[in-house]
């Protein structure tokens, strides 16, 4: 059988402050007072995990059995997903049983969070394990990470956005400037990285501009504020014109894909079909925002259907590499500048 529980959970402690945010948390909350599985979905780098941890974090003390992380970046073969729960709820093995037996017959009487981080990669995996789960554990709920959803019934799917971020007008004062998102997130890690960043009248345009160009990406927007302890803040606005070569500089301890821009944009582009890669390369010629018809127009030349068109479109809107917005009726696309 499995092992009597000591702890109450696997939860991470934060070693560093939680930024923003306050919107996502009142509506997952919300969410998993009814769902037993909320999805959070986003482009690489834009917080998912670090809000999923910190919903587990707050409402752990709500179940009995705890809330518990399953982190599975580094779990490359699908048929493992299960033993990687088992392993992450440190549950004894058991030669005689499946590891899914295993888990299901732990987790039937429990009242139990379970966080699965990064599905993107083993998706339809994940997704038959949380399917499984749902219907045989009437007690447990599921958060997962990824870049897109899962499509398991009952899944309610939360797009976790880039963080506010604040005008470039230069219509707000400098001490509201320091109440915005992006903004706190750039000189608390600035802060932090150079011991002496502070944010003046003579920088906060470098600053907001830095914000903007990084689309509100918290990843980048860390990684540009380690540059802090070399670089003036209008030294790395100069310098975003080669991001991926700038922001370099993730800690030892991230994930691979998490030390540079580039290897988390990489991470998602290396998941794609062929074709999903060679049309988000098309929709680098847009500036700004784009229609179905103008993404038919770059794909006149390939032979592609319209149908085809859309549905490799809609792809890549699921994955999170293609923003939708809809304006005036007509539904429209952009790329984020890092993504473009």
């Amino acid at each position: 059988m499995a092992r009597p529980k000591l702890r109450s959970g696997n939860l991470p402690l934060e070693a560093t402050s939680f930024v923003g945010r306050r919107r996502e948390l009142a509506e997952i909350k919300k969410k998993l007072t009814t769902a037993r599985l909320v999805s959070l979905v986003g482009p690489g780098g834009v917080g998912k995990t670090r809000l999923a941890i910190r919903i587990g974090t707050d409402l752990g003390r709500g179940f009995a059995a705890g809330a518990w992380l399953v982190a599975l970046a580094d779990v490359r073969d699908a048929g493992l997903i299960a033993n990687a729960v088992v392993a992450a709820l440190d549950l004894r093995d058991q030669a005689a049983m499946q590891p899914l037996q295993i888990l299901v017959s732990y987790l039937e009487d429990k009242q139990l969070l379970l966080v699965l981080d990064n599905c993107e990669h083993l998706l339809d995996a994940a997704a038959a394990l949380v399917a499984e789960i749902l219907r045989a554990t009437p007690g447990v709920r599921v958060i997962t990470t990824s870049r897109e959803p899962l499509q398991v019934p009952g899944e309610h799917v939360v797009q976790v956005p880039p963080l506010e971020l604040p005008p470039g007008d230069g219509s707000v004062t400098l001490s509201q400037l320091g109440h915005n998102e992006a903004v706190m997130l750039f000189i608390e890690r600035a802060v932090a990285a150079s011991g002496t960043f502070q944010l003046t009248d003579s920088n906060q345009s470098a600053v907001v501009q830095v914000c903007r160009r990084l689309d509100g990406l918290p990843l980048a927007i860390e990684l540009a504020a380690v540059r802090t302890r070399v670089l003036t803040a209008e030294q790395i606005l100069e310098r975003l014109t080669d991001r991926f070569a700038l922001l370099t500089g993730g800690g030892r301890a991230a994930l691979p894909r998490h030390q540079t821009l580039q290897t988390t944009i990489d991470w998602s582009y290396d998941l794609l079909s062929r074709g999903e890669q060679s049309l988000l390369r098309r929709l680098g010629v847009f500036a700004g925002r784009f229609t179905l018809e103008d993404v038919e127009a770059v794909c006149a030349f390939d032979d592609l259907s319209a149908p085809e068109v859309l549905d490799m479109l809609t792809s890549l809107v699921d994955k999170s590499l293609v923003t939708k917005e809809d304006v005036k009726s007509i539904a429209c696309y952009r790329l984020h500048e890092t993504m473009r």
